[in-house]
């Protein structure tokens, strides 16, 4: 059942091979390994490299020639694309295929007769543009990239309807956030949330979505040393004020509080940047860690303290696809519980 508090469950992406090597035995494992607490939506992907998968084999589509190779070991082994010269880039060289996707995991939940919708996980099109050709080309195929994504998203939305929502994730949003002059920081917010808002206002209003900042989960190693939660304020305070003058509802917003093998911070004072969210987002907290039990509910109770508010659900920083299967089951369980803690009461300390 739902927490009397609100709170559910949030999955953030993948999980561990074993326990989902088809979209049922996913959907049934995580039902499972919640417990009482209810789930905000269900797992769709079998594949938890699949985002590594597409970049790997852009070098068998023609419209692409490899700069530099990598076998996507870890992020210095990334391989690197480029629009082979002559070459007008399309929407069929760069689709992803989460229609199939989205099939196959609706069909599972028709299958097991569950209420909660599919998740169907999307990156920004920027981040799948930069991890595949790299900055310098981006003007040149950002559209295209956007384009499919919301095509592809569109198609799924008019397919399955209620039965599915939408979780768009960029690591990039944060990335760039840390990598600009701290004087630049707004301004940068309100590009990178114009990004995001236009895959989220291109489809239909109906679409519901989640939006997944990241800090990166390659190999389990974040891609950047976060500095803290004010980037995402920013970003996140920038995206409702865009998306609330064209009437377009804001998405709820996974904030990661851990990253990578890291566990969340301890201190209260690293939560107070979530004072200055701007109110009425659902706000699901990225602070579940298996290793660190004690500390993943500390970080529950600060962000809540700090928000005023229960949050809408509780999460693992990035999905667990890149966890064993025992760590992925720890994590969930204990999502679980957090889930059903009773209401805040640390103060909101500075």
């Amino acid at each position: 059942m739902a927490s009397p508090h609100g709170r559910r469950v949030h999955l953030v992406g993948s999980l561990p091979r074993s326990v989902a090597p088809d979209a049922a035995s996913g959907v049934r494992w995580a039902l499972h390994h919640a417990g009482a607490a209810e789930l905000d939506a269900l797992p769709s992907d079998v594949d938890p490299d699949w985002i590594l998968t597409y970049l790997l084999s852009r070098a068998a589509v023609p419209a692409f020639e490899v700069v530099k190779h990598g076998d996507g070991s870890c992020y210095a082994q990334l391989p690197v694309h480029r629009v082979r010269p002559g070459h007008r880039l399309t929407v069929d060289d760069v689709a992803l295929g989460r229609p199939r996707v989205a099939d196959a995991a609706v069909a599972a939940r028709r299958e097991l007769g569950v209420a909660p919708p599919v998740q169907i996980s999307v990156p920004s099109p920027v981040d799948l543009a930069v991890f595949t050709v790299g900055v310098a080309q981006l003007p040149r195929v950002l559209t295209v990239y956007e384009q499919m994504v919301c095509s592809e998203v569109a198609s799924i939305a008019e397919r399955h309807g209620a039965a599915v929502t939408f979780q768009l994730e960029s690591p990039a949003v944060l990335y760039a956030m840390q990598r600009v002059p701290g004087a630049a920081r707004p301004a940068a917010a309100r590009v990178l949330a114009h990004q995001l808002s236009r895959v989220i206002t291109a489809v239909p209003r109906s679409t519901r979505w989640t939006l997944h900042l990241c800090y990166g989960d390659l190999g389990h190693r974040a891609l950047f040393r976060p500095a803290g939660l004010r980037h995402a304020v920013l970003v996140v305070n920038a995206l409702a004020a865009r998306l609330r003058t064209t009437g377009h509802r804001v998405p709820a917003v996974h904030v990661p509080m851990a990253h990578g093998d890291q566990p969340p911070p301890s201190s209260a004072s690293a939560y107070v940047p979530l004072r200055d969210l701007v109110r009425g987002i659902d706000v699901i907290a990225g602070c579940v860690d298996e290793h660190h039990p004690g500390l993943s509910a500390r970080a529950l109770r600060h962000t809540e303290a700090a928000l005023g508010q229960p949050v809408a659900g509780v999460a693992a920083a990035c999905g667990l696809g890149r966890r064993t299967e025992e760590e992925a089951r720890l994590n969930v369980e204990l999502a679980g519980r957090l889930a059903q803690l009773g209401p805040v009461r640390l103060p909101a300390a500075v």
